[in-house]
């Protein structure tokens, strides 16, 4: 298991380590009475021990990841229906209905003072649903465990400057 070679290579170092100078701070930072060897570690604890709790543990852990993952997996799955219906070229979303509409209706006086805000909100929405994939991404694939920054900081730029455009328009 992958958590054995680093919890080895961990107790090797602190083994192999020269602690004496944090040993003598330590010990001089002590209650007069206090015994410094209380504070002692067995280093050489048995893996048989420890791989049983481990394991249980990890297994806990992968379960809850697998939940967490289903409900995000449901979240960017709404999170994209809504958007499709809010913004795409879709015949009957929000956005093409209202561009469809006929003059003088109802319908275009709200295309008149909606087609911003309703596209300002499929952006933030858009943004928001790749934060998501981003974080999906991490939670399937080790290598992609920094893509969520980039994404996230390049659309929040693109948003901001959206908001700012729109202000202009």
């Amino acid at each position: 298991m992958r958590t054995d070679l680093f919890a080895n290579t961990f107790l090797k170092v602190l083994k192999e380590a020269d602690i004496t100078p944090e040993r003598n701070a330590m010990e001089a930072s002590l209650d007069s009475g206090t015994d410094p060897t209380d504070f002692d570690v067995d280093m050489s604890a048995s893996k048989s021990g420890m791989g049983g709790e481990s394991d249980e543990v990890a297994d806990a852990m992968s379960r809850r990841n697998q939940q967490m993952t289903s409900e995000l997996q449901s979240w960017i799955d709404k999170v994209e229906e809504f958007l499709n219906f809010l913004n795409s070229e879709d015949p009957n979303s929000i956005q093409s209905r209202l561009a469809a509409a006929v003059p003088d209706t109802v319908m275009d006086k709200m295309k008149q003072s909606q087609q911003t805000k309703i596209s300002r909100v499929a952006s933030d929405l858009a943004s928001l649903h790749q934060n998501f994939l981003g974080f999906m991404a991490q939670t399937s694939n080790s290598r992609y465990k920094w893509v969520i920054f980039p994404i996230s900081f390049g659309l929040s730029i693109l948003s901001g400057i959206g908001a700012h455009l729109s202000n202009f328009c």
